[in-house]
């Protein structure tokens, strides 16, 4: 029970774990019901990109990304030139998390 042990507080404390930072984009404007979400996992899986979008009951969306602040600005910079014709961006509001799990891959989420 001691090689469990011990290799589970190693991997706790791995600075692997924890080396990205989390992003959470609140984007409002028109983006329900015209294909954005399609549009934001289109472009995170382009760039490479982890985390998810969902929509809020207050018709905003929100995006979850783990990546490098630079990132996550490039993210915000391209997001307006690769949206559905039908969305349009008004507000990105950008709130960094903390003590979030590692994510993998990009999903939307219901």
């Amino acid at each position: 029970m001691g090689f469990f042990n011990k290799h589970k507080s190693e991997r706790k404390s791995d600075p692997t774990d924890n080396s990205r930072e989390t992003w959470q984009l609140t984007i409002s404007g028109i983006v329900q019901g015209v294909g954005f979400r399609w549009s934001v996992l289109n472009l995170a899986q382009k760039m490479g990109m982890t985390g998810s979008v969902r929509n809020n009951s207050d018709g905003a969306v929100t995006i979850t990304l783990q990546a490098e602040l630079s990132r996550v600005n490039q993210f915000c910079a391209e997001l307006p030139k690769n949206i559905s014709q039908f969305a349009r961006i008004s507000n990105i509001k950008k709130e960094k998390l903390t003590k979030v799990s590692k994510m993998t891959g990009f999903h939307v989420l219901y």
